[in-house]
């Protein structure tokens, strides 16, 4: 059998001119990548997570955060800022937070929708006695 000679891809093993220095990629070059710490556990309980803001503005949440976050691809995400601080949280979250405050909410065996129902029947209740005197005067009797 013949013996097989590797081809080198083009551009490895042709040899530089002696008159080629280093090439400079200018404007173009990428920044050098800063190595971000890891998550710390503050003595709160809150995990701290250095995060860097990316091309157009974009940041990349690590995949334990997204995780403990419980976010996917899509998923959309309610932020606001207040006094220089931003604090974010997913839509799922948010829901979970509204139903756990209504049903701290109702109080007793009624719940607020029922006593809401209630009240409303009453005021109409009320509001037609007060047509039917209109509609319907007490005339008084002479005698």
């Amino acid at each position: 059998m013949a013996a097989r000679t590797r081809k080198q891809p083009s551009g490895f093993g042709e040899s530089k001119s002696r008159y080629a220095g280093p090439r400079s990629e200018g404007a173009r070059a990428k920044p050098a990548r800063l190595r971000l710490p890891g998550p710390e556990a503050l003595p709160d309980g809150t995990v701290r997570y250095a995060l860097s803001l990316g091309p157009k503005g974009r940041v990349l949440f690590p995949a334990d955060l997204r995780k403990a976050l419980g976010l996917e691809q899509g998923d959309v995400i309610t932020a606001w800022l207040r006094d220089g601080e931003l604090r974010m949280h997913s839509h799922r979250h948010g829901l979970q937070k509204i139903q756990q405050e209504g049903r701290s909410m109702s109080f007793g065996p009624v719940s607020a929708s029922e006593e809401l129902i209630a009240e409303r029947r009453a005021e109409s209740a009320k509001d037609a006695e007060e047509t039917l005197r209109w509609l319907h005067p007490r005339r008084k009797r002479r005698r």
